[in-house]
């Protein structure tokens, strides 16, 4: 094979893994970037409704958004596919100290009735 069908043999190969390379990360980004679904529990504490029936639960959307967590608030639920973050305050300024700042999908954890979250 002369030297010039040997460079063109080796660009192409070149460009090809170029292209490939760029597309992977590309597609990782659009996966992150996906808003996260299911929802959010949060158990009140009895006493702080009135009912028969038990305590309703408040279900919340998972959002990168500040949320307050609502009087009387004492155990989350994270159903979403997102990682929650837990805050001292209600205006997510004050993070909780690991290992209480955050819990995975699927897990829960008790809260401060005073506190916020968000996914992220």
């Amino acid at each position: 094979m002369p030297i010039p069908s040997r460079l063109a043999t080796v660009a192409t190969a070149l460009t090809a893994a170029l292209a490939a390379a760029s597309a992977a990360p590309a597609a990782g980004a659009a996966e992150r970037l996906a808003p996260p679904e299911g929802k959010i529990i949060v158990f009140v504490t009895e006493g702080t409704q009135i009912s028969w029936a038990g305590t309703r639960l408040k279900e919340y959307s998972p959002s990168p958004n500040c949320q307050s967590l609502p009087p009387g608030a004492h155990v989350v639920v994270n159903e979403s596919t997102a990682r929650l973050r837990f805050y001292s305050d209600p205006f997510c300024a004050i993070p909780v100290p690991p290992p209480f700042s955050s819990i995975s999908p699927g897990y829960g954890a008790h809260v401060s009735p005073t506190g916020s979250f968000r996914t992220g």
